[in-house]
């Protein structure tokens, strides 16, 4: 194992000795993820270790059950910075899961894409989104939320209405592969390239196929409407995917680096010049935020308004643009 995720499982093991209670007057940095074994988790350990060699002070991370949880957590200081994607982020900042409107929520950092799709056994014949009308479709996980509302989106934009397949609700995205791998569902959703897919790939005579979103609906302006966060993106053959074998139109979202307004702009900089920094070594880390680039950092995909320390500091870089002034207005109204 590396030295750097040597340091990475040492930041995590703070934990174990060190009560979570955000930066308060210790001046300490606690990072929110999902729970332990999750690639947040992974990921903030290895951001832990970065941020505190950088900043020389300690940096832990702190793992919640989801990010239902910890992101009110964030939005109230209580934790200086979360790893969240914008779907959540967007939702709980605007109370669309039942909750209080966690407005003080802000954006830090967009750190890397996840691309999801509908998948099905190769061998049904089924190549686009438009061909599952009257299939068995998982349209809900009743763990997890907001990928149940992409799978939703995902149908949308390929022209199929919900009351036009039969919707199945799954925990998780485990299940959901279990059954289509079993003959018992048609689609799933999952993002791409990931353990689950490969093995789905594997078992499956003929393998799997990731459905293609199609017709006058996909355009990313249209899926953003219908979940606010999302955006379309072409996906290629490539030698770690031998499941594509030709290109196809999916959905992507993004992870953020979220905080809270409250966080002071000496903290929100120093935090963001030690990331910029770290960025690339973390990549070499951490295959999945590969997908991710520091000079997209202010990508203007996020759902709640930047922190004004990050519009500052992308302006000294030459990464502002318009469009992130008119984005960051909007979600302001």
């Amino acid at each position: 194992m590396n030295t750097r995720k040597l340091a990475a499982l040492a930041a995590a093991a703070l934990l174990s000795v060190t009560a979570a209670t955000g930066a308060s007057a210790q001046g300490r940095v606690t990072i929110a993820t999902n729970p332990q074994g999750s690639l947040y988790y992974s990921v903030g350990g290895g951001m832990a270790a970065a941020l505190q060699e950088a900043l020389q002070r300690q940096v832990t991370v702190q793992p919640y059950a989801g990010s239902t949880v910890y992101l009110p957590l964030v939005a109230a200081g209580e934790a200086t910075v979360g790893i969240n994607s914008s779907l959540d982020t967007g939702a709980i900042y605007r109370g669309d899961y039942g909750t209080d409107p966690q407005t003080d929520l802000r954006m830090l950092a967009r750190l890397w894409p996840l691309r999801v799709s509908m998948v099905t056994r190769a061998n049904d014949d089924l190549h686009e989104v438009s061909d599952l009308a009257g299939k068995r479709v998982v349209t809900d996980f009743s763990a997890l939320k907001s990928v149940g509302l992409v799978n939703q989106a995902i149908l949308k934009a390929g022209g199929i209405e919900l009351d036009q397949v039969d919707n199945v609700t799954v925990s998780g995205l485990g299940p959901g592969m279990e059954g289509l791998t079993e003959g018992n569902l048609d689609a799933t959703g999952i993002a791409i390239g990931i353990p689950l897919t490969q093995q789905a790939h594997a078992t499956i005579p003929g393998g799997i196929r990731y459905l293609s979103i199609t017709g006058d609906s996909a355009t990313t302006e249209y899926i953003d409407g219908v979940y606010p966060g999302t955006y379309l993106v072409t996906v290629n053959p490539a030698p770690n995917l031998p499941e594509v074998t030709e290109p196809f139109t999916t959905v992507a979202y993004d992870v953020f680096l979220t905080t809270s307004a409250k966080l002071s702009d000496e903290e929100a900089t120093s935090i963001l010049e030690a990331l910029y920094e770290a960025f690339p070594a973390l990549q070499e880390d951490y295959p999945p935020i590969r997908g991710g680039d520091r000079e997209a950092f202010a990508n203007p995909s996020n759902t709640v308004p930047f922190h004004p320390a990050a519009v500052a500091f992308y302006k000294d870089k030459g990464m502002w643009s318009e469009d992130n002034d008119m984005h960051d207005a909007s979600l302001s109204e």
